[in-house]
């Protein structure tokens, strides 16, 4: 999982939380206070299917963009076309009151459509919800200076009623989005330390898998190559031969273990074949099953014993790899010396025979997948 995929994560479930905070808030306002203000007005209502129509209709609103909020799939048209909706609702539910009660003690739509918008908005630029609280209060005032009510008490009580609604909900929305930045922030700079310390871990698996490279080579090939380079040893000598024959399969798997294949024993048993196969030997590679993910570790002894026997084979060899649910088999069989056979350690199951009539040995080594019972 990258880390653009964690920080979307991260952010996608604080603004859900912020979302549902919200939905909590203009819920429990419409189906709460709304409804005891459309009951405590019903009887002044004119028409009364006008308030209830606006209340239902606002309620459908409520409900289709909370559905799609929740889901995150609440377009930029769908969630203006809702928002538009919720306040032509209001302008329908702000004609049924009585003359000059637009902003009275039976008026319930106005701060309504305000929150709707909020809701509904939330995702989008913030002069948006300006624009339709905007409209909402022209709706207001519209009304009130119809029915010949704007005089300088119902001015006043129009302000402070903006000042405190209009406000709160911008300022509501303001800070779900400064909350919605600064959890994005904090997340964009947690993925990046967790990045900085994958590339460390990462950098400090290279270095430590180079020095034991460069180990191996001090250990085993130096004294090696430091003894033909001296006339030490005989580079015609059958044992000096099949040694530097291991020596270069074991380096040609090991510089090969940190490719990035599908198969990776796979791929460290084709490099020992290809060694094999330099020297004239006729190499067949068969594997059934689907193998697993090993670690290095395992790989490594798994191809260790069919390593040593290629190296010394004459002139055949076939390696087979089955993987079953218990455990890896990987085995070979070769016109190979029966001096090859030695002791593989680790925490492997290996069988090895010589067949003196045939001149061929077999060798079969098993990595269990199952703990024993």
């Amino acid at each position: 999982m990258t880390a653009d995929v964690v920080k979307g994560m991260v952010a996608t479930r604080f603004a859900k939380a912020v979302n549902i905070g919200l939905l909590v808030i203009v819920g429990v306002w419409h189906l709460g206070l709304d409804t005891l203000l459309v009951l405590r007005g019903w009887p002044v209502y004119e028409p009364r299917a006008a308030a209830a129509g606006s209340w239902l209709a606002l309620t459908v609103v409520l409900t289709v963009g909370a559905v799609l909020l929740l889901r995150s799939a609440l377009g930029t048209r769908t969630a203006r076309m809702l928002a538009g909706a919720a306040l032509v609702t209001g302008v329908v539910a702000t004609a049924a009151y009585p003359p000059g009660e637009a902003i009275g003690d039976v008026s319930w739509a106005g701060n309504t459509v305000g929150w709707f918008g909020v809701l509904l908005l939330i995702q989008r630029p913030l002069w948006e919800l300006i624009t339709l609280l905007a409209a909402n209060t022209a709706v207001t005032v519209g009304f009130l200076a119809a029915d010949g009510a704007l005089d300088h008490v119902t001015v006043s009580r129009l302000l402070a009623m903006i000042y405190t609604t209009a406000g709160i909900q911008l300022t509501f929305a303001y800070l779900a989005r400064q909350l919605n930045d600064g959890a994005r922030e904090a997340t964009e700079i947690a993925a990046g330390q967790a990045e900085y310390l994958a590339r460390a871990t990462a950098d400090e698996t290279v270095h430590a898998e180079r020095r034991r490279r460069y180990e191996y080579l001090r250990i085993r090939v130096e004294p090696l190559l430091s003894g033909l380079a001296e006339r030490r040893l005989d580079p015609a000598d059958t044992v000096v031969r099949q040694r530097a024959a291991v020596e270069a399969a074991r380096l040609r798997r090991l510089f090969v273990e940190t490719d990035d294949t599908p198969h990776p024993l796979l791929h460290e048993l084709r490099a020992c074949a290809d060694v094999a196969e330099r020297r004239g030997v006729r190499v067949t590679l068969l594997a059934y099953g689907e193998l697993p993910d090993l670690p290095a570790s395992a790989r490594r002894e798994l191809a260790e014993g069919t390593l040593l026997v290629l190296a010394t084979a004459a002139t055949r060899a076939r390696v087979t790899v089955v993987t079953t649910p218990e455990d890896v088999v990987v085995s070979v069989v070769a016109d190979a010396p029966p001096e090859t056979l030695v002791e593989s350690p680790g925490p492997l199951t290996v069988s090895a025979a010589y067949d003196q009539e045939e001149d061929q040995l077999w060798w079969e080594t098993r990595w269990p997948l199952r703990p024993a019972p």
